[in-house]
């Protein structure tokens, strides 16, 4: 399987991007869940007293091979985006989410960390205190202490919100695989030729010939509101671009977030948080989500009257272009 080789080369190396098949990515997940399993378990077992070395540094250097896998696996997902890949993302991301909440709820890990926690600063270098404190804090906000029950149900909702996940993603990607046709010359007015060869070639690959398509993607959509000069054309890709998940069909997305904001509260209930965002924003530098709002109050005023004063300025434009509008 080439996805377990390291990578060669320096800076980390380079993955096998060219022998990345979506067949390869099973056989090597679990093959890395497996080998991070084991790892982990040494330092479980290890019959010394908990130190910085045999415990998180042990851990840091345990999964390795699953970081190589899930990296390779983030980029194909987001940019192959086929039917195999959102599959894969489907059955995958809620197995890596147990895997990654069997580690944290681990008791006997966890003493470990705690242990060394504990005996700060013990002569560590400022790096290693850092590490060990934020190592122990991910634990604690992730559920170690949580009883056998609390951590049954938090993995429960944990890979739920990972299906939810990859079932709003591939919604989203649905919508994307729409198009806005341009039916006659006329509605190609302002666009540069690489631009008209791109949405051509967009259209006969999709059985319209002696048309042009504006794909639903960013990278289709930008272009042409940047450069057309089609206020109505305009309009219509951009309503379909920001609509999307949104149409009340097989692929609208209301539902699915509703269920993760659901998922979200319990989650942040059985953690003994306020709400999510609480929970979210307690490993940030605002600390709450109040001290967030104070600030963004703060600026909103400022913000408001800049947004004003673009939206006059757009507006001189189109009564130039198009007066009435």
């Amino acid at each position: 399987n080439p996805l377990l080789a390291p990578w060669p080369g320096p800076y980390g190396g380079v993955p096998p991007w060219d022998a990345m098949r979506p067949e390869h990515f099973p056989g090597a997940f679990d093959a890395a869940i497996s080998e991070e399993r084991t790892e982990i378990e040494a330092v479980v077992v290890n019959g010394d007293p908990p130190t910085f070395e045999n415990t998180f540094a042990a851990m840091e250097r345990a999964g390795g091979t699953l970081d190589r896998v899930a990296r390779m696996f983030a980029v194909a997902r987001e940019n192959i985006t086929n039917a195999e890949y959102q599959k894969l993302e489907r059955e995958w991301q809620p197995k890596l989410a147990a895997h990654a909440d069997a580690i944290v709820f681990n008791p006997e890990l966890f003493r470990r960390i705690e242990a060394v926690y504990r005996s700060l600063p013990s002569n560590l270098e400022p790096d290693q205190i850092r590490l060990v404190t934020r190592v122990c804090d991910h634990f604690l906000r992730r559920g170690a202490k949580l009883d056998a029950g609390g951590k049954a149900r938090l993995s429960e909702i944990n890979q739920d919100l990972a299906a939810r996940f990859a079932e709003f993603r591939a919604r989203v990607l649905a919508d994307e695989n729409t198009w806005t046709v341009l039916e006659a010359e006329g509605d190609l007015a302002g666009l540069p030729s690489s631009l008209v060869a791109t949405l051509k070639a967009a259209a006969d690959e999709r059985g319209l010939q002696g048309k042009w398509a504006v794909v639903n993607t960013r990278s289709s959509v930008d272009p042409f509101l940047t450069s057309s000069t089609r206020r109505d054309l305009r309009e219509a890709v951009w309503r379909r671009f920001k609509g999307r998940g949104d149409n009340g069909d097989a692929n609208d997305t209301k539902s699915t977030i509703a269920a993760i904001v659901r998922l979200r509260a319990e989650r942040a209930t059985l953690l003994g948080f306020a709400s999510h965002a609480h929970w979210r924003m307690s490993d940030t530098m605002a600390g709450d989500p109040a001290t967030a709002q104070a600030f963004l109050r703060k600026v909103w005023p400022r913000a408001v009257a800049a947004v004003r004063r673009e939206v006059a300025d757009m507006q001189a434009i189109a009564d130039r272009e198009d007066p009435g509008t």
